[in-house]
């Protein structure tokens, strides 16, 4: 019989639901200071996780829900790469569905 493997929750920064971590979006605050999206989950750096529901997105960059998680106030230019990923990889899902 084999043995269940622990598989490592995170929450999202905006809804708060509890999901598997590779089901979620990590965005690390770098100690340069720019906020990246880590595909690899594995990225040194302050982390926030964010669901794949358009909701989430809007509330996190709108309600600051990011700011808060960062413990940092973000410029237009520091969210950049979070509006970016998410006009590439999670509106063209919503828009087909």
């Amino acid at each position: 019989m084999p043995k269940n493997r622990h598989v490592p929750e995170r929450s999202c920064v905006a809804c708060g639901a509890k999901t598997p971590k590779a089901q979620l979006i990590r965005f690390v605050r770098t100690s340069q200071g720019p906020i990246i999206v880590d595909t690899t989950g594995k990225e040194a750096g302050r982390g926030a996780y964010l669901c794949r529901i358009p909701d989430c997105w809007e509330k996190a960059i709108g309600k600051r829900a990011l700011e808060r998680s960062f413990k940092k106030d973000l410029s237009v230019k520091d969210l950049e790469p979070v509006r970016t990923y998410y006009e590439a990889n999670i509106a063209p899902q919503t828009a087909t569905q």
